[in-house]
């Protein structure tokens, strides 16, 4: 079936087309990666998936969600381990943000710096691709401390943020991922000492004598 003939028959409420959806998020990744968020637009999408703009509408109902959902296809599910070890699931949790191919790096880059202009991207932008693998984190960190394996007084959010802080500086500024022994420095040299403080740090010295 023809991308023509599929929105004739989509109108007469036949299921949407799976390669259609697919060829337009396609599009939209080779397009934004080539001109930007803001030189790609939904009439060059549609012409490069070889269907019109209403086929784009009908799935779509902006540019930024379609973005999104471009985004979301090139990224992995999130996964919330649970191995018995907090520091195996911290470094599991962050490896997610390795993962990713050079478009998928390269569409990141984009939006990250058109969302400080765009409020709506932001937003958007955030709960699709920002929000889960944050919410991993913070599962882990929430599950150890019910656990009794860290104190319920640690800053959870702020501990949270640190390596999506991190990852997402690495692909605003330098166009590619944190690696994962960046990933292991970050959980064994700033995630844990944080949430397991030595009683050394707490501890008030002794006077001269």
């Amino acid at each position: 079936m023809t991308a023509k003939t599929y929105d004739a028959a989509g109108s007469s409420g036949r299921p949407r087309d799976p390669v259609l959806e697919q060829a337009i998020l396609a599009a939209t990744v080779d397009i934004v990666a080539r001109c930007g968020l803001s030189g790609a637009t939904v009439e060059a999408v549609a012409r490069q998936a070889g269907t019109g703009k209403a086929a784009v509408y009908r799935r779509w109902p902006s540019k930024t969600a379609l973005v999104i959902a471009a985004m979301r296809a090139l990224h992995a599910d999130v996964t919330i381990p649970d191995t018995g070890s907090l520091r195996e699931d911290l470094f599991a949790c962050a490896l997610h943000y390795t993962s990713g191919d050079e478009q998928a790096t390269i569409l990141l880059a984009n939006v990250l710096s058109e969302a400080t202009r765009n409020t709506s991207l932001r937003e958007a932008a955030f709960e699709a691709i920002g929000k889960p693998p944050a919410d991993a984190l913070r599962l882990v960190i929430t599950r150890s401390v019910a656990r009794g394996e860290i104190a319920p007084s640690v800053p959870v959010d702020l501990l949270t943020g640190i390596i999506p802080a991190v990852a997402f500086r690495q692909v605003a500024l330098h166009g590619r991922r944190i690696d994962t022994d960046t990933v292991a420095d970050l959980v064994d040299h700033v995630l844990l000492p944080a949430l397991r403080p030595c009683a050394c740090v707490d501890a008030t010295p002794e006077p001269a004598s």
